[in-house]
């Protein structure tokens, strides 16, 4: 049986594994981030990354989940409430926690002809971000058909994903705080216009058209 000193240790060393490789991931990119740079910087050997993450590509991949596990957690619920709080809220998480999304598009990108880790990844990355942010939104939607509220709030999640893409890549490109936060008011109220449209026009349908969507 492994000492309890040591077991301890070897946790503290991946999370200092998977954060060292993080930073330099958002740094540098893929290509250019080494496992040796990693090694240095957290004070470990390859073998003990090889061991506990398999490849390269294994280790970048759960940095990737790690990182949307902590983001997706912090994200506020949007709601008719307090917009600007809302928006507000997003735009310190991009600006204090920026690496999540770099990482998830630029690996996706970087390695989408190479090993499958990388890919397989970010699709439950993107999974766990539509589950999320579905599962914060379905209890806002008044409807007696919840298994509609629930298909209702998946589309609108799907959307808010696209919605974060663009304007992620927008910030890197037109940085700014007040130009961050203009983005993410648009990104809340776009949320928020869909979820009110898809749920009256849920509410308007005919029991006909209602009896035919079940059949589907």
């Amino acid at each position: 049986m492994p000492k309890p000193g040591r077991h301890l240790e070897g946790a503290q060393t991946r999370e200092r594994v998977l954060a060292v490789a993080a930073t330099l991931l958002a740094q540098q990119g893929y290509a250019a981030t080494s496992i040796s740079q990693i090694c240095k910087a957290a004070g470990t050997l390859p073998a003990s990354i090889y061991w506990a993450f398999g490849s390269k590509e294994g280790l970048f991949a759960a940095v990737m989940e790690r990182q949307a596990v902590n983001f997706f957690d912090a994200l506020p619920i949007i709601t008719h409430t307090d917009l600007a709080a809302d928006a507000d809220q997003m735009t310190r998480m991009f600006e204090e926690k920026p690496e999540f999304l770099r990482l998830m598009l630029v690996l996706s990108l970087e390695r989408r002809d190479g090993d499958p880790a990388i890919l397989e990844a970010a699709r439950r990355v993107r999974h766990l971000a539509v589950e999320r942010i579905a599962t914060a939104l379905e209890p806002s939607i008044v409807l007696d058909d919840r298994k509609r509220a629930r298909a209702i709030s998946r589309e609108v999640a799907e959307f808010a994903l696209m919605l974060f893409d663009g304007a992620f890549v927008a910030r890197q490109i037109d940085a700014g705080r007040a130009k961050t936060r203009a983005l993410f008011m648009t990104v809340a109220t776009g949320m928020l216009a869909m979820l009110d449209h898809l749920t009256a026009q849920a509410r308007s349908e005919t029991p006909q058209r209602k009896a035919t969507r079940r059949k589907r």
